[in-house]
């Protein structure tokens, strides 16, 4: 599910992180996998936001989250060992 690259101005066409795990709620999905946060920037947001945001609203929602790193593969369907490391943080005081 997208997740990044977001701006109140582009609501129209990027979701917000919060928004996603509704998405996700309202797909009925038995986990989320935020997509498109980490690759480029294209909005003015940190580039950490997204994950930051999205993994504690899937907290709040009580919803499973994978954070797989880029380019890491996960096994669609297998919702016992997907990768949940916040891998992102060592990153966020360079």
């Amino acid at each position: 599910m997208e997740c990044g690259q977001y701006n109140e101005d582009w609501h129209a066409i990027h979701m917000m992180p919060e928004e996603t795990v509704q998405a996700s709620i309202d797909l009925k999905s038995k986990l989320v996998f935020p997509i498109h946060w980490g690759a480029f920037t294209l909005a003015f947001h940190d580039w950490t936001d997204p994950a930051e945001r999205v993994t504690k609203k899937a907290a709040e929602m009580n919803l499973p989250l994978t954070t797989p790193k880029i380019g890491e593969p996960i096994i669609i369907g297998d919702t016992t060992s997907y990768p949940t490391d916040r891998w992102w943080e060592k990153y966020m005081s360079q």
